[in-house]
């Protein structure tokens, strides 16, 4: 009886180790988002429940204090990431003032003919930002919201993303 007890003691052991074990492996790490690069825009807020009238938008924020001209920067959704959609393109001469903002509106060509392929998904998804050259600049990935939030970051340019209350398309983010 006893070396019975000691075996199981010793397999309870052995099982407790692989279990300890297992819990302490390195997990793989998140994919963070791009650092922000001085002289660059940002992506600052999303509004992914639009209706006819009031569609889907992406804030842009510059947080330095210079213009920047993001004519030929593109945003995407994962259609765009693959290659299956288009990426949307910033028209030339668009300018995101110093400290300020600027709103690109999704699916701007929406009709049962013409689309531009890039809307965003009221269940969540992630967005890309790169600039004129073709290099990644910023990327967020939001979750589903109400139709009275949106998701940005709080405060404006700063590193923490939030569910907003109220969405402040092309103004200051309020909690």
């Amino acid at each position: 009886m006893r070396t019975a007890t000691a075996l199981g003691r010793s397999v309870l052991l052995g099982i407790g180790l692989i279990v300890v074990s297992s819990c302490s492996r390195q997990e793989p790490a998140l994919v963070e988002p791009p650092p922000v690069v001085p002289g660059e825009v940002i992506l600052n807020e999303v509004y992914s429940r639009g209706t006819p009238g009031n569609l889907d938008w992406v804030e842009i924020y510059n947080p330095s204090s210079l213009p920047i001209n993001i004519g030929g920067y593109k945003i995407y959704d994962a259609g765009g990431q693959t290659g299956v959609k288009e990426k949307k393109t910033i028209p030339a001469g668009a300018i995101v003032p110093a400290m300020g903002f600027y709103v690109v509106v999704t699916d701007t060509n929406s009709s049962a003919a013409v689309s531009d392929g890039f809307g965003l998904s009221s269940a969540g998804e992630q967005v890309w930002l790169e600039n004129a050259s073709g290099t990644l600049i910023d990327t967020i990935t939001f979750l589903a919201m109400d139709t009275a939030q949106s998701y940005g970051r709080y405060p404006d340019g700063g590193t923490i993303w939030a569910v907003l209350s109220q969405f402040t398309r092309g103004a200051a983010n309020r909690q």
